[in-house]
């Protein structure tokens, strides 16, 4: 008896773990934002977001479209990264996209912008159920001749994953979703953005978005869109259709941050084999961005050495991006 219990938990065990294998990510060689893609949504009524949690099921089958289609396209931007130029009116929002994660660096319309020098890290890779992250942006908001600081908070999570209805009777599994809000201090603390974000294998973009805003004044509005590129069933080979062109990994890289632990400046140092795209930056222990060494370049074979002298002490993280391979080391600031 005692034998049937020991090979019955352990099934139980193994099923357990054969489940979570399965969960979905978000991952940035499928989801990534990538320049020279073009994003379609149709604005739809709006619908409350539903549940989170496990196996949940979202059904947003009845919402009606809304206008004609409205278009995102993105390209690279002037200072790296990615430039997504969106349908809400003459605006471009501007991200650094690394296989780490999205950093948000705010946006630009005319004769106003919001320019984030503590970035918002809207997306960290890989993403997968229950993760989530939290931290602090700082920057400006510029009008005119007027340049007010602004800082605030924000947070990430994937809160859900399951069954995802859409229109024209379009039903997608392992669906993810991602709940993000950022909240401004001082002045304007009353203003909090909250989206949630459905993800799905089969597609590189959001498949579905609820956006809820609360303004400084308690004016509010929830607005929802969907991917056109959903509303019709993905063919079988829906992943050979988004080919993923970003640059191959560099065998044998290596890597060193010396001294560690630092006093005032350390040394980060990498070797490349062979030419690849290069992203160096070092985050602190909440996983804020406090300095990009190298954004995204394309570099020659050959030895690269670069100083950092962290401002306070404490913990902190040099992420290497090689291609598609990542890696970390921690340094700590006595």
């Amino acid at each position: 008896m005692q034998m049937k219990k020991i090979i019955a938990t352990s099934c139980g065990l193994m099923v357990a773990v054969a489940a979570m294998a399965q969960q979905p990510e978000i991952t940035y060689a499928k989801h990534g934002l990538r320049a020279g893609d073009v994003h379609q949504t149709y604005k739809v009524s709006s619908v409350s977001p539903g549940a989170s949690g496990a196996n949940a099921v979202w059904d947003f089958s009845a919402v009606e479209l809304q206008g004609a289609e409205q278009t995102e396209t993105l390209t690279n931007g002037s200072e790296g990264g990615v430039a997504v130029q969106g349908h809400q009116g003459n605006v471009t929002f501007r991200f650094d996209v690394t296989p780490y994660g999205n950093d948000y660096y705010g946006y630009a319309a005319a004769g106003f912008s919001i320019l984030y020098e503590q970035p918002v890290l809207k997306t960290r890779y890989p993403f997968g159920f229950l993760d989530q992250h939290s931290g602090e942006y700082a920057g400006y908001m510029v009008q005119g001749a007027s340049k007010t600081p602004i800082t605030g908070a924000y947070s990430s999570e994937v809160d859900g994953y399951g069954t995802l209805k859409l229109p024209n009777g379009v039903t997608l599994r392992n669906a993810l979703r991602v709940k993000t809000t950022e909240q401004l201090y001082g002045a304007a603390s009353g203003m909090t953005e909250v989206k949630y974000l459905w993800y799905a294998q089969e597609f590189r973009y959001p498949v579905f978005v609820v956006f809820q805003y609360t303004g400084i004044q308690g004016s509010a509005a929830n607005t929802s869109y969907v991917n056109v590129a959903a509303l019709t069933p993905p063919p079988a080979d829906a992943a050979a259709q988004q080919p993923v062109t970003e640059s191959k990994p560099a065998p044998e890289v290596t890597h060193s941050v010396y001294p560690n632990p630092v006093k005032d400046v350390a040394s980060v140092t990498y070797t490349l084999p062979s030419a690849c795209k290069v992203s160096v930056a070092v985050y602190s222990a909440s996983s804020v961005c406090v300095r990009k060494l190298v954004s995204g370049e394309q570099q020659a074979a050959g030895t690269y050495t670069y100083s950092y002298a962290p401002e306070a002490p404490g913990i902190y993280f040099v992420r290497f991006a090689f291609g598609e391979k990542t890696y970390t080391e921690q340094i700590v600031k006595q």
